[in-house]
């Protein structure tokens, strides 16, 4: 199975072209494949979880199963510390 690239133009500030031309003169990459990078990066960071969000999903919730607000992060991270302490 092969897989099938799609063509993307962009249109780049003067500025901003030149300065590409001098990256890929200075390390030999091509353009393609510093845009191609570049947007991949681009897109891991501005998908990847927030720290809250794996704090969330780390954190054990409540074992009482009540419905009062959980306590800070902060707060269970050091109970959790103790708790395993206390193993």
């Amino acid at each position: 199975m092969t897989s099938r690239a799609r063509i993307l133009s962009v249109r780049l500030q003067t500025s901003v072209a030149d300065a590409l031309d001098r990256y890929c003169d200075a390390t030999g990459m091509s353009r393609t494949r510093v845009v191609h990078q570049s947007v991949a990066q681009d897109l891991v960071e501005r998908t990847a979880p927030s720290l809250g969000a794996l704090a969330e999903a780390v954190l054990p919730a409540p074992r009482d199963g009540s419905s009062r607000p959980l306590a800070s992060r902060q707060q269970r991270y050091r109970d959790r510390v103790r708790e395993k302490r206390r193993r």
